[in-house]
């Protein structure tokens, strides 16, 4: 049996972020799997959802708020079964294609699998080889749970000295996840990074086109997927990368894996703190 979980915390996202991912999930994934979400507020989950209860670490208010440090409690012993290869994702992450390659690539070669981090827009005029490497993007992570205890005791035994020298969960997982495998770089694209345009050329060629060959997209700060989904015309993304009104395949998507979203629920009244989806 496999493992694919999910994190939630402090209410930063709506339980319904949680029904779309497990829909997507068991619409793209074939193998036999569990679909877990280890969170501090189980209700609103979804049958077919497995809410398992947030270990309390200890984590200060503040470092709850930002930098997704409660993101590591799924590498607590017990939490997940230890010996089921256990897929990680993000809740702003949109399933664009089958899953199982994450599986298949996971039991192929054990250690810590994760994305490896994205570099700026300009990049990618340049071959993957010369960018730099830097480091892990915890939005889609693989590992068996228990080959995990040490990464997990060196952030819970030294909170402190984590939180004071690194800004988010996936700094201290580039420095001191061991066996560290990059995800093959195809199977994923950023929303933000891959699909936007900066302006100017945002409002000469608006339509933002779906990844064809990705098989995840990954929200990561702003927008987030709701923020792409209700009809109307509205501005959405940062002051460089923005759009207008709906993107056509997100909405798609949303309203294929939530049949309960309705137009007025833009889902607005949970503020993602800034750091969630870094």
């Amino acid at each position: 049996m496999a493992t694919v979980v999910c994190t939630r915390w402090l209410d930063a996202f709506p339980a319904s972020y949680v029904t779309v991912l497990r829909n997507a999930v068991a619409a793209n994934l074939n193998r036999p799997h569990r679909f877990v979400c280890v969170t501090d507020n189980v209700a609103g989950l979804t049958d077919g959802v497995e809410g398992i209860q947030m270990p309390d670490l200890g984590i200060p208010f503040e470092h709850q708020e930002k930098g997704c440090w409660p993101k590591l409690s799924i590498l607590a012993p017990g939490v997940l079964p230890a010996d089921e290869p256990t897929l990680y994702l993000d809740l702003d992450v949109m399933i664009n294609q089958n899953l199982d390659g994450f599986f298949d690539r996971l039991e192929a070669k054990r250690g810590f699998h994760a994305l490896r981090e994205w570099n700026p827009t300009l990049w990618s005029l340049v071959p993957l080889a010369m960018r730099p490497d830097r480091g892990v993007q915890g939005s889609i992570l693989g590992f068996y749970p228990g080959e995990q205890a040490e990464l997990f005791r060196q952030f819970n035994e030294h909170q402190q000295e984590c939180f004071d020298r690194f800004q988010l969960d996936q700094d201290f997982l580039t420095d001191n996840a061991t066996d560290v495998n990059y995800w093959p770089f195809a199977w994923t694209s950023s929303f933000k990074w891959h699909c936007l345009k900066y302006y100017p050329l945002n409002q000469i060629f608006p339509k933002v086109k779906r990844p064809a060959k990705a098989k995840v997209v990954v929200f990561h700060g702003d927008p987030r997927p709701i923020d792409v989904v209700p009809e109307g015309d509205y501005r959405w993304g940062t002051r460089r990368k923005f759009g207008h009104g709906p993107v056509d395949w997100v909405r798609d998507y949303w309203l294929r894996y939530d049949s309960s979203w309705t137009e007025g629920e833009t889902e607005l009244e949970a503020c993602v703190p800034s750091m969630m989806a870094a």
